[in-house]
């Protein structure tokens, strides 16, 4: 079980860094794909338009962040109920596009991979699954390192990536 564990772990983690890493290059590409969601037509969420680089430069660290936590295995608890939440709120929105098919491309692993509705859908649904099995496993999951390191190492990259959207939004 524990090998099993490990296993899913590194592929959760891969995919949530993978995922936040090329909307972190690009993160007005994000915003733009936050805005076609916010829009009258879909979520019907305006008012939020005015700050849409502000919570898609959070939701790419928040995903990023996340994925090197759990790769680090630090904090697995807050880390897994955190995936936990952040998962349930792209099923619903990919959920929602996949029904009535408004944002045709969420947007999910940027430009890098283009899924349509139903694939993402599919695909978080996988990614639920996953991290439900980890919650429910998460005695294995220890940190990589010493706590210490660990942390160094789990809240360094979280500051450098969000220095690198800064960087990028400022001079792209």
């Amino acid at each position: 079980m524990k090998l099993l564990v490990q296993f899913v772990r590194i592929l959760v983690a891969i995919t949530f860094i993978f995922s936040g890493f090329v909307k972190m290059i690009d993160p007005i590409g994000t915003k733009i794909k936050m805005l076609e969601y916010f829009s009258e037509d879909v979520l019907n969420v305006t008012f939020l338009s005015p700050y849409t680089l502000e919570i898609s430069i959070f939701l790419i660290l928040l995903e990023f962040g996340l994925g090197i936590w759990l790769l680090l295995g630090y904090k697995p608890k807050f880390t897994l109920k955190a995936l936990l939440i952040l998962i349930l709120f792209f099923l619903f929105l990919t959920g929602y596009s996949a029904i009535f098919n408004k944002v045709t491309d969420c947007g999910c692993f940027g430009d890098a991979v283009k899924l349509t509705n139903w694939e993402t859908f599919y695909k978080n649904i996988i990614l639920l699954l996953l991290i439900l099995f980890l919650n429910w496993q998460q005695a294995y999951i220890k940190p990589v390192f010493s706590k210490s390191l660990t942390s160094v190492i789990a809240y360094s990259m979280v500051l450098l990536s969000l220095f690198l959207m800064i960087y990028t939004v400022r001079h792209l």
